[in-house]
């Protein structure tokens, strides 16, 4: 029988065995949803990594999961409009939407959209616990003809805190990208160290190439990583975690769920950005390569050796201190589960894909 998570009416069906890839250092497992809207849509489906089956099945599942009742809004709300709910509009995550905006697209932009009746989702602040009336282009997911492109950064495949995590990644990738400052951190010569034991030395024995990174974060407590695996085609990722390891590997999984993930399953904007990065690999190692310079040695030692001794980080308040807004979680569903973190002032949201030579990859 299809697997259901409570309170819920969709069955995710898991289809196919998880498979072994990487000699089975690391696993890939399918999941798909009943279909859509009663059978008038294909169901979401998901191609997820992890360095157990375990981890990669259940991240496939709930990530499909979460996918589809966010395919499915408004037509399944995400709970009642609460009359105290703050309102926030698409200026507070695209502020620069309006300028060059066509007439048309500008009613319901600006505060007030409630009033107008434009379909709106209600959230729930992680610090406050405050109810807020969103913006619905930038909760839902699918090719949607609106304003903003819709976008999977932060959608809970795991928990609500590693949806955060992904925020600030993506955020912190998507400002580096546009105007590259500090350099990249290079680690690629110590993913022995890194990654699980064997995962690199495989991937190099198939011909794959495995460029890390760390990303300058302005909160020490915390590593950004950007992992690129390439060979006949590239894929590149980013993740936020509490040391350089955890970081590199959840970066690297993802990299590989990528690679793994048929286009035909992919929003429009997701599937060129996708199709670029795949066909300009060398490109986008040279670029990265450019801005990098090697990692301490010391120092990474020492950090990978304290990491035992670290505390979980307080993901949503690192997002309020970044972005000057707490993160808001969107409930959905029967069961009114988290299916989706979003924050004003994070760089995750926009108009269009970059017009650079190349685009930042992972958006």
């Amino acid at each position: 029988m299809a697997p259901t998570f409570p309170g819920s009416r969709l069955a995710v069906e898991a289809l196919g065995e998880v498979a072994e890839c990487l000699d089975g250092t690391v696993h890939l497992a399918y999941a798909q949803t009943s279909a859509l809207f009663s059978g008038a849509e294909p169901g979401v489906a998901i191609v997820a990594a992890g360095f157990s089956p375990h981890e990669a099945h259940a991240r496939a599942r709930r990530r499909a999961w979460a996918l589809d009742l966010l395919h499915r809004l408004p037509h399944e709300g995400a709970g009642p409009l609460d009359a105290a709910a703050q309102e926030l509009s698409l200026t507070d995550f695209v502020p620069d939407l309006i300028p060059g905006l066509p007439p048309g697209l500008l009613p319901g932009l600006l505060p007030g959209a409630v009033d107008a009746g434009r379909p709106v989702v209600t959230g729930t602040g992680l610090l406050t616990g405050r109810p807020y009336a969103l913006p619905i282009e930038v909760v839902w997911a699918g090719d949607r003809d609106c304003p903003v492109e819709p976008t999977t950064v932060g959608v809970v495949d795991k928990d609500v805190p590693a949806a955060v995590a992904e925020l600030l990644a993506h955020d912190v990738l998507s400002r580096w990208w546009a105007a590259p400052g500090l350099p990249l951190t290079r680690l690629s010569t110590h993913l022995d160290q890194l990654l699980p034991p064997g995962v690199a030395s495989a991937a190099s024995g198939l011909g794959l190439g495995v460029s890390a990174f760390l990303l300058p974060a302005s909160d020490g407590r915390i590593a950004l990583a950007l992992v690129g695996v390439a060979g006949d085609g590239a894929a590149i990722a980013t993740a936020a975690a509490p040391t350089a390891g955890e970081a590199v590997g959840q970066a690297f999984l993802r990299a590989m769920a990528a690679r793994a993930q048929p286009w035909s399953t992919l929003a429009a904007a997701d599937s060129l950005r996708r199709f670029a990065v795949w066909h300009r690999e060398a490109d986008y190692v040279t670029y990265l390569e450019r801005w990098a310079v090697d990692a301490d040695p010391r120092a990474l030692d020492a950090g990978e050796a304290g990491a035992a001794e670290l505390t979980t980080p307080d993901w949503a308040a690192i997002a309020r201190r970044r972005f000057g807004h707490e993160p808001v979680v969107v409930e959905a569903g029967t069961s009114h589960e988290a299916v989706k973190v979003v924050c004003p002032g994070a760089a995750c949201y926009g108009a269009s894909p970059s017009g650079a030579t190349l685009p930042c990859p992972v958006l």
